[in-house]
Order: C-alpha cells, then sequence, then structure tokens
C-alpha cells in the first residue's frame, strides 16, 4: 500500500531559522512525498525533488541498534554493518569490491553507521539516478542476503580493531563516564555501540549470524529515496528487489529497553581524568517525558522552548553576582532515552572550589524554585517567537537539494512526520497565544524537582578531591532553603539610546580602477586603503572585511592577552548598551560583524542587507572608538586559563604538545600566562592591547552593489578619519627544516598514534594550489588504499596538503592510530605510499578530477565568500584584482603531468618530521 502526503516534522525551534545563503544553489519547496509499505512489511518514503539534476540519496535503516544486543553480543551490531559489505549471494567477492568496480568510493558513494538504536546504510551513486538500480542491488544484498563466513570475520577484525582504537582517548573516557551516570538504570552503559576488545578479537561469526537473522527483516527496515526521479519508476525498481524477501516477525520490544527505570534518589557522582580539565558542577534531573503528537505535542514543545530561552536569561542576568571563582550557570535539557530525559545546571569553578560552587548552584535553584521566571521575560520570549513565526508563515519553506535531503532525513530517521516552516509559523501563532507564565514556571518546577537526582562533580587533571555525601548535599539544601533570597528581576529598559556617534571623517584621496574586474581602489587620507569589487552579492547584501598586519605575535603586544581582548570584543557593546541589546540590534539590523585573529593578521569580517550600509560601517567604527570588554567574560576567560594551568605539568597530552611544538618548531610561539598574571589581569590591560591592534593600518574589500557616491560618502565619515598607527609586524613562526624523529610513551590508550609532518618550498600561485588540491585528494585515495584496504592496519586516516600563501610552502600532515606493534611498519608503509604516490596518478584519475573541479568552479562562482577570499588574496599577492581575471581558466592547470608534480612535492624527506605515542610502560 501506498499513501501520498506532505511529508510532515517534530522540528520545531522557531528561532533556529536557516542562515543567509552563501550562493545563489536552486532552491525548492518541500516536495510531495510518497510513502508505502510492501506486503512484507518494508516502508518506503519517496521525495522528488528536481533541482539537481540527476542527484539522488538513498538511505536504509535496519532498526536494530547495539540496544538490542543480547550479553554475549557486545559490538555485534556495528560488527554486522561491515559484514554485510563482504560476500553476499550474488556478488561472493564483495558488495563494496562489486562497487568499487562500477566507480564507487567508501565514504564519498557509500557508507553506514551503528547506533544504540539503528543502523544505517547510506549510498549517493557517482552517476547519480543512473546508479540507483545498482544501489538498491546492493542494499537488497546487504540487508538479506549477506554471507557472514568465518574467514571473512577474521579479516574484517583488523579494521574494526583500529576503528576500535581510534575511538580510544579522553573524550570517549569521558563520555563513557556520562553515560555511566546520567543513563544509570538502563543498558546504555553497557552497550557500547563499538563493543569491546574482547568481543571484537573473539566472537564468532555464528553470533553475527544470529543477530542478522533476528533483526535484518523487511519488517524491521526502512528506506529513504531524495532526488530527480520519477516515484513511480523508483517503487518498480523497490518491488524489484525487495518485494521477494519473506514477511517474518520482528520480535517484540520493550519501552523500558530503552529508557532509564527512573526513581527517587540523589546519587553523587566524581567525573574525572587525567587528561580532562573540566572543572564543574551540576544538578541533573532525570524524568519522563512522553512525546505527544499533533497539536498538543506541539504546544508542549513551545513551552519547553520558552522555558529554556527565558531561564538562560534569567541565569545570564545573575552571573554578576556569583563569586568570582564561580563561571556563569547554564541550563541544558536532553534526552536520556526514547522517553526519558535529564535536565540539569551546570556551573564552571575555579579548581578546588567546588563546595562554594555547589552552595551557589543549590542557592540559584532554590532562588528559582521559590521565585520563578520573571513574567516579563516570559512575554519577551513570546514576542520574538511570534515575530519569527510571522516570517515563517508568511512564505514556504524553500531549501537547495542538500538542505532537503538533511532536513528530510532528520525526521525520517526520528520516525516523525515533517511539517515545514511555513505551517510550523501558522501552528506557533495559535498556540503562543494560548501560553501563559504559569505554563511556563510549572514546566520549570516539574524539572527542577524531578525526585530523580545527579549531582555531578568533575574535576580536572589529577587535582585530589573528596565528593559529599549526598547526605551532607541535603543538608545544604534544607539550610539554603532557609536563607532570605531576593527574585531576579528582569531590569526594565526604555528605549534604546542612540549609537554613540563619533567623529571618524576623513577623504578618499585617490582613485585607481581596474575595468576587467570591476574593481576600484580608493586611498584614504588616514593612510587606508578601500578596494571595493561592484558586482551584487546575493540578496541584495554587501560584504564587508578589513584586513590589517595585527596578529596576536605582532611586535609590542602580548600574546595570550592579545589573544584575549580580540575574542571578548564579541562580548563588548558602545557607552550606554549592554550586551544583549547590542546583539539583538544588529539581528534586527540583519547585521553581521566577527573578530578574528590568526598570528600575523587581524580580519574583521561583516556582512549586512545594502540598505544598511552606514549601519555596518557604523558598527565597525565603534569597535575603534567606543566598545567595552564585559568583566564577566574575562572571568571566564580566567576560569579557563586557570584550568588549562592544572593540565599543563600533569597531562600525557600537555607533555605530547610540548614535543611536538619543540620537534617541529624548536620553541613555543610564546608563554602562558601564570597565576600571577592572571590574578592581576583587568579590563583596562585587555584595552590597552586592544588600542595597539586596532590601530595598525587596513585594508577594506568592499563588495556592493552600490552608487559609488553612496559608498564613498559612508567611506567618509566612518572610515577615513579613524587614528590609525603603524603595523605590528611579527617574526615567522614556521616549522624548521630537517628531518627529525621521536617516539614517546605517553599514551594512556592501548594505541600508537602516528603523525607525520613535511614541506617543500613552493612559491603560491592559483593553478600550483589548485595542482595541489587535486593532488590532495588523488593522493588520499592511495594512502587509505595501502593503510587500510592493503595492509588492514588503519581504520581512519586524516591527511592535508596545501599550498600555504603565507610561508610559500606545500605543507602535509597524515595522522593516523594503529596497533603499537605495527606502527614503525605503517609509518614506512606511509613513507612508501607518498613515495609512489605521483605513479598512480594517471590520465582517468585526473580527468575525474577535473570534471569534479569544472563542477565545483560552476558553484564557487556564485558563493560571494569565494569572490571575496580570492580578491583578498590577489591584493596579498599581487597588489591588484588579477586573480580574479584568472579563474575561469584554473582548470586549464589541471593536467597529469602538473598534478604529478605536485604529488611528487607534497611528502619531501629532506624536511620530514615524524612523531609516534605509544602507550605508557605499565608500571
Amino acid at each position: 500500500m501506498c499513501k501520498r502526503r506532505r511529508f510532515a516534522g517534530v522540528t520545531l525551534l522557531l528561532l533556529a531559522l536557516s542562515q543567509p545563503a552563501l550562493g545563489e544553489e536552486v532552491k525548492t519547496t518541500l516536495p510531495v512525498v510518497t510513502e508505502g509499505v510492501l506486503a512484507n512489511g518494508l516502508q518506503y518514503t519517496l521525495a522528488p525533488i528536481k533541482s539537481d539534476a540527476g542527484r539522488i540519496d538513498v538511505r536504509l535503516s535496519v532498526e536494530a541498534g547495539s540496544l538490542d544486543e543480547t550479553n554475549d553480543q557486545s559490538g555485534v551490531a556495528h560488527m554486522v554493518e561491515h559484514m554485510v559489505f563482504r560476500a553476499s549471494d550474488a556478488w561472493p567477492e564483495g558488495v563494496s569490491t562489486a562497487l568499487a568496480q562500477q566507480g564507487w568510493s567508501r565514504g564519498a558513494n557509500y557508507n553506514a553507521v551503528t547506533n544504540y538504536e539503528r543502523t544505517q546504510f547510506m549510498m549517493s551513486p557517482p552517476d547519480g539516478v543512473k546508479g540507483l538500480g545498482l544501489a538498491l542491488q546492493a542494499l537488497a544484498q546487504m540487508t538479506a542476503h549477506a554471507r557472514i563466513t568465518q574467514p571473512d570475520l577474521d579479516d574484517e577484525r583488523k579494521v574494526i580493531l583500529e576503528e576500535w582504537r581510534g575511538k580510544l582517548g579522553v573524550a570517549a573516557r569521558m563520555n563513557q563516564q556520562r553515560i555511566a551516570a546520567l543513563r544509570e538504570g538502563s543498558r546504555y552503559p553497557d552497550r557500547p555501540t563499538i563493543g569491546q576488545v574482547a568481543s571484537i578479537e573473539h566472537t564468532p561469526a555464528t553470533t553475527l549470524q544470529a543477530f542478522y537473522q533476528r533483526w535484518y527483516h523487511p519488517a524491521n527496515m526502512r528506506l529513504l529515496i531524495i532526488g530527480d526521479f520519477e516515484p513511480e519508476k523508483v517503487k518498480a525498481l523497490i518491488t524489484q528487489n525487495f518485494a521477494g524477501l519473506p514477511a517474518i516477525t520482528v520480535p517484540l520490544r520493550q519501552d523500558s529497553d530503552y529508557n532509564q527505570q527512573l526513581k527517587k534518589q540523589l546519587r553523587v557522582i566524581h567525573l574525572q581524568d587525567s587528561e580532562s580539565g573540566g572543572s564543574q558542577v551540576s544538578w541533573v534531573n532525570r524524568f519522563d517525558e512522553k512525546q505527544m503528537q499533533g497539536t498538543a505535542g506541539y504546544r508542549d514543545r513551545l513551552i519547553n522552548q520558552i522555558t529554556l530561552s527565558v531561564l538562560t536569561r534569567q541565569l545570564k542576568r545573575q552571573q554578576n553576582a556569583l563569586p568570582d571563582s564561580i563561571g556563569n550557570i547554564v541550563a541544558r535539557k536532553s534526552e536520556t532515552g526514547r522517553s526519558t530525559v535529564a535536565f540539569g545546571l551546570f556551573v564552571d569553578v575555579m579548581p578546588g572550589d567546588y563546595k562554594l560552587g555547589l552552595e551557589t548552584l543549590i542557592r540559584e535553584r532554590e532562588r528559582l524554585i521559590r521565585f520563578g521566571l520573571d513574567a516579563d521575560e516570559v512575554a519577551d520570549v513570546k514576542s520574538d517567537l511570534l515575530d519569527a513565526a510571522t516570517r515563517l508563515a508568511g512564505k514556504p519553506e524553500n531549501r537547495t537539494f542538500t538542505d532537503w535531503v538533511q532536513t528530510l532525513a532528520i525526521a525520517w530517521q526520528q520516525q516523525q512526520p515533517y511539517v515545514d516552516s511555513q505551517q510550523r509559523g501558522v501552528r506557533a501563532l495559535a498556540e503562543l497565544k494560548t501560553i501563559t507564565s504559569a505554563d511556563i514556571n510549572a514546566r520549570l518546577k516539574k524539572w527542577l524537582q524531578a525526585p530523580d537526582q545527579v549531582v555531578q562533580f568533575s574535576v580536572p587533571g589529577r587535582v585530589v578531591y573528596s565528593v559529599p555525601l549526598p547526605s551532607e548535599i541535603q543538608r545544604m539544601v534544607t539550610q539554603i532553603s532557609t536563607e532570605s533570597l531576593t527574585p531576579t528581576v528582569m531590569v526594565k529598559t526604555s528605549a534604546l539610546a542612540p549609537l554613540p556617534d563619533h567623529d571618524t571623517s576623513g577623504k578618499r584621496t585617490s582613485v585607481k580602477n581596474y575595468p576587467a574586474e570591476s574593481v576600484q581602489e580608493w586611498q584614504l587620507s588616514n593612510g587606508d586603503r578601500v578596494v571595493w569589487m561592484k558586482t551584487a552579492p546575493a540578496k541584495g547584501r554587501l560584504w564587508f572585511e578589513a584586513q590589517s598586519n595585527a596578529g596576536y605575535l605582532g611586535y609590542g603586544l602580548s600574546a595570550w592577552q592579545a589573544q584575549l581582548a580580540t575574542q571578548l570584543l564579541r562580548y563588548g557593546a558602545p557607552t550606554g548598551w549592554n550586551e544583549d541589546d547590542y546583539r539583538r540590534w544588529k539581528q534586527d539590523k540583519d547585521l553581521s560583524l566577527s573578530v578574528s585573529q590568526q598570528e600575523y593578521n587581524l580580519e574583521i569580517l561583516g556582512n549586512a542587507p545594502a540598505s544598511e550600509l552606514n549601519t555596518l560601517l557604523h558598527a565597525y567604527q565603534l569597535l575603534h572608538t567606543d566598545n567595552h570588554i564585559d568583566p564577566a567574560s574575562i572571568k571566564n576567560s580566567i576560569l579557563t586559563f586557570a584550568r588549562q594551568q592544572v593540565m599543563q605539568d600533569s597531562s600525557l597530552s600537555s607533555q605530547r604538545q610540548k614535543e611536538v611544538t619543540n620537534l617541529r618548531y624548536g620553541r613555543a610561539s610564546f608563554a602562558m600566562p601564570d597565576e600571577a598574571q592572571l590574578s592581576t589581569l583587568s579590563a583596562a590591560t585587555l584595552a590597552e592591547q586592544w588600542k595597539k591592534i586596532s590601530a595598525a593600518p587596513v585594508t577594506f574589500f568592499v563588495m556592493a552593489d552600490l552608487p559609488e557616491n553612496t559608498l564613498r560618502e559612508a567611506v567618509e565619515r566612518y572610515l577615513a578619519g579613524i587614528k590609525r598607527g603603524v603595523p605590528l609586524p611579527a617574526a615567522p613562526y614556521v616549522a624548521l627544516p630537517g628531518h627529525r624523529e621521536k617516539v614517546s610513551q605517553l599514551n594512556s590508550e592501548p594505541k600508537a598514534d602516528v603523525t607525520l609532518w613535511s614541506y617543500s618550498d613552493e612559491v603560491w600561485s592559483p593553478e600550483r594550489a589548485v595542482q595541489v588540491s587535486i593532488a590532495e585528494n588523488l593522493v588520499t585515495r592511495h594512502l587509505k588504499k595501502v593503510l587500510r584496504d592493503d595492509a588492514r592496519g588503519i581504520y581512519n586516516l586524516r591527511f592535508s596538503t596545501v599550498l600555504n600563501d603565507r610561508t610559500n610552502r606545500i605543507e602535509t600532515e597524515l595522522r593516523f592510530s594503529t596497533s603499537p606493534e605495527r606502527a614503525r611498519e605503517l609509518a614506512l608503509l606511509a613513507r612508501q605510499a607518498f613515495e609512489h604516490a605521483q605513479s598512480q596518478i594517471n590520465d582517468r584519475t585526473v580527468k575525474e578530477m577535473k570534471a569534479s573541479f569544472r563542477r565545483s568552479q560552476a558553484l564557487w562562482q556564485t558563493y560571494d565568500f569565494m569572490t571575496q577570499r580570492r580578491l583578498i588574496l590577489s591584493y596579498r599577492h599581487f597588489n591588484n584584482p588579477g586573480y580574479l581575471s584568472r579563474v575561469s581558466s584554473l582548470d586549464n592547470a589541471i593536467t597529469t603531468d602538473g598534478v604529478r608534480a605536485m604529488a611528487s612535492r607534497i611528502y619531501n624527506p629532506k624536511n620530514l618530521v615524524i612523531y609516534t605515542v605509544l602507550p605508557q610502560e605499565k608500571k
């Protein structure tokens, strides 16, 4: 049977609106979706989208994951995922081998992922919709005709073990601790998807076969196809490949298998790892929150959203009243099962101040329980949501093909209908009127007073701390409940004051024209320069970037203070304004302005509607004339530095980083602050750093379709008179020449981490940069074949090589993890693979890459940010916009000889560093 309807959805956050597109990709409205079920129970969903000719995305979900494993099947769901790509009835040589013979690549054209609840297979044929038949044939072979044999499993274990090894590390260890704490009372802590090393090494093929035969049935599978196709033809293909599979009943499952068993309790959890720098106290409440459907469910989720939004604002207002060693309190809510949920308040603390952190957290919880959330704040958030809902309701949802794939796939995976944004807006306009402040406070109180409670202490590094007993915490709660507290009052604000008006007027003193590139270059009376490209960016916007030689390694700067000052500017606001008001004002103006600082340069990027030209330049001017750093932001930064200090001497990762720095560069680029320097840090000190940074001469790059006089008047009013000083040149900080190797025993896990760095001197040019990029793609394929497919020694690798336009070097980095016993062997294999890489590049592969580059180039031409990047590169290297005229012919540089030449230079044994980290010796 099948039915047609608008694929309806669970995604509802009204304020999570799509960001402006970077280019003019073709967009379409929500497709009319066909849903159906074969007689054997297989469900399918078809979403025809014609905007991207020939393109198609295929996903098949088997609703079985690690939670469905029995006690003797640890990691089996994931192992089965691997094995179904091997031998099948129709393709005894292997499904992945058969696909490779048709030009498919793992990762790019087919992939799979297993989690707690499902295993999903994804396919994107290299020939688009023409490959749909092959994709469905492969999926049918994998999910119904796999031959899971012992010899194949013994071979595949090598790859699975390396995948397990690659996931090891502090993040995984801390995540497992959190899962054990927050999902206690369920299967989750005992069912890691990757499994245990013993099960990976010893589980027999018969155990995998049993799991496969139990769960891999049509009634437990769902298929999603999105792309350029005719639904009736695709239904025929689905029937051809899947209808013949037998209808087999899937075992019944209980919701209790996928939720926590909640009860009245107070547990105290100590989270710590020698490599983790977290220093935090949290109070978490767990409760059941069954998802309602329809209008009631939508209203319920709106209440959740408003509650979290108002709570976040209120906690932020309270931050200045907290003790100096206590950071901001933040609220988080997340699903921990199919219907179980965790809500928590989290506070960062100075290492050692855990008791004060706990007292502060209890006090703020009590304040919230006693007084609730401010009714005016609730009204403000509702007003913001109503504005967003009005905008959504006013127009149909339009998305690119890629966006639709991501959006529809999420709702499909959750087995929820997708409601488009226009319908969501209409619903919200109706439901928001029914939601009261009492509803919001009732929801918050329910979260805060849920009886299943967890108090967590995250302690950094090797700091010694004994957590309090539940009875001690309960006494603190009782004592604080008797204190006299006052509510967090919303500050009543009047109309916003006008932005401060500072005189930075000046003159344009000269003009140089480049008609071929539609560029004018202006000199300003303060020494700055404007490079204006008269073009029409997407959606009538203008793009702006200010570049200066004012990196944090610049002469006369304190590197760590300079970085901190630049980072904290995002929290600043002009005189008479607070941070929140200034942020909302920029949102109302649809204006973006960000600050980024690297070693050698400072970038200030902005974009806005062309009609807001003066507003954007005024906001930039205020960064230089009237911006104040928020003291609360400084406090949070000091807490971060303090945690880093705790880790500097005790953690293995810090020791490794020091060794890498010395091995590659000979010294650190700058010294980190000590405790005394942090204790005396002030806003005035950071303001002085910013004063030096912002005085460096600037080149402005502007892309806008504006009358020349309009732009000139704005530039002369806001930019031409900003006081400038001198550039802040920095001594080069680059990798040292030579061949060096080091082996250290600084791994807390049973694995070896191997990294190779290499560089070759090469003067940057657009053509060479393209050749290096093409070589990178082809060499990546070769490395994966040698190290994974042939040697079976790794699961994943990270490889990058780029022609750095600042250092004029081809800079290469290769990272992988493997077993300690094979580290030296695989490092040697990697070097040999580099040495022979150019021989693997042929006319066919280069032609393939050239065609791909041309397709990408056609898209990049529509990306405003890409045009801006190229304009900036052109001035950096040629002091003119000439690069823009060379863009259309860049593909001519993609020749077999040219790519081979660059491939031969991405690895240079004369400038090579190899760093291998082995496990620590057992004591």
